[in-house]
């Protein structure tokens, strides 16, 4: 059975190539990022990255204002109930936490939203 080719390591910047799926796509030397939840280490628990009980109150409010319905749906005519609350423009590319800067959606569009960023 042939090799598989190597494919880049998945740390940004990171030259080494990965032949095994054994760390979950990052090389030797990353490997400890790799894992359920691995990177998120580097970028701090919940209330460090800004989500702590002022945002549980604001997604609430959010929620409250967009009737608990998915505003991606809404816009192709289906009424799907939202479960999460995501910025328009994220907040690594310079987005806030103003109200107008948040919509509510369902599970399914939210994950495809945050796999497009």
């Amino acid at each position: 059975m042939p090799l598989r080719p190597a494919k880049a390591c998945r740390k940004s910047g990171c030259p080494n190539p990965v032949t095994t799926n054994k760390h979950y796509g990052y090389c030797e030397q990353h490997k400890d990022l790799g894992g359920w939840f691995g990177n998120e280490k580097q970028k701090g628990n919940r209330h460090q990255r800004g989500y702590g009980s002022s945002w549980d109150n604001l997604r609430k409010l959010i929620l409250k204002r967009d009737a608990h319905l998915c505003q991606a749906c809404k816009k192709q005519g289906k009424f799907t109930r939202a479960t999460h609350v995501d910025h328009i423009i994220p907040k690594s590319k310079g987005g806030t936490d103003s109200m107008r800067n948040l919509q509510s959606l369902c599970e399914y569009h939210h994950n495809q939203k945050t796999a497009r960023e």
